[in-house]
């Protein structure tokens, strides 16, 4: 039998197989690689957000609450702000703290009966002695403040009736403190204060100062805050050193995977 017109049939070669072994594994490393790069892009960018969604909320929950600082329709001259904290124990009152989670800010306003300013610092309705809606103006000092609970910071507010003059006991609470929003760890103040007197019913601003610097409540007519929030969870990214510094707070260090992003916020006081 003449097997010359028979084609001939070869197998791959010990070099052939192995080539295409390196290519197929520079081709699933290259797949690989692109995957994992757009896996930690997506979650950097979730935790990202995470964290810039309680900051900004928490920057102009701040803002608008600050800009009723002092509000006083009757026109009584009362100081805007609540003196320094003395003692510990002490609620009504400014606390400055270089570091943990920062001060405390305690600010006074006027809340007129039956009209949009007869709320608590987190909106409810303000209720006199009898659990009624107030019937008469009264004075009221708004508390802010960062605490951690169970790991996680929330920036916290509560409502006071500094007079008593619909509680039942000067000092006593519009209700219970409520947490406005999850991943704030730190919050610090300072405070622009005039060394001269308003030119004019112009309020200027000499010199920002922190709560234990200021000289004369009277005369501050700005506040600036800036607060320090975390994502709730890991970026990805591994760990690595960042340092934060909040006005004059002091430095701020983390050696983590957690991404963590400072927003302030500056108000002028309209009274």
């Amino acid at each position: 039998m003449n097997s010359s017109g028979i084609a001939r049939q070869y197998g791959l070669t010990l070099v052939e197989l192995m080539i295409s072994m390196v290519l197929g594994l520079m081709v699933v490393f290259a797949i690989g690689s692109i995957l994992v790069a757009s896996n930690s892009a997506v979650t950097l960018s979730d935790t990202l957000a995470d964290s810039q969604e309680a900051g900004r909320f928490s920057a102009d929950f701040m803002n608008r609450q600050l800009m009723r600082t002092g509000f006083d329709p009757n026109d009584v001259g009362f100081v805007a702000f609540a003196p320094v904290c003395i003692e510990a124990s002490e609620l009504i009152c400014n606390r400055n703290s270089g570091a943990g989670t920062g001060d405390k800010i305690a600010v006074r306003r006027q809340a007129e009966a039956g009209t949009g300013s007869a709320v608590t610092c987190y909106g409810s309705a303000l209720k006199d002695s009898t659990g009624a809606d107030i019937s008469v103006d009264v004075v009221v000092t708004d508390i802010y403040w960062v605490e951690i609970t169970d790991g996680v910071g929330n920036l916290r507010c509560q409502s006071f009736d500094e007079e008593g003059t619909v509680s039942a006991n000067p000092g006593d609470s519009f209700g219970n403190a409520l947490s406005l929003a999850a991943g704030v760890i730190a919050m610090h103040s300072i405070y622009g204060q005039s060394n001269v007197g308003p030119d004019d019913d112009t309020l200027n601003v000499t010199t920002y100062y922190n709560a234990d610097q200021v000289t004369d409540w009277s005369n501050v007519y700005a506040i600036r805050v800036a607060i320090l929030t975390e994502a709730s969870s890991s970026s990805g990214s591994g760990r690595s050193e960042k340092n934060y510094q909040l006005l004059d707070s002091a430095i701020y260090q983390y050696n983590d995977p957690i991404l963590r992003q400072i927003f302030t916020t500056t108000v002028a006081l309209a009274n």
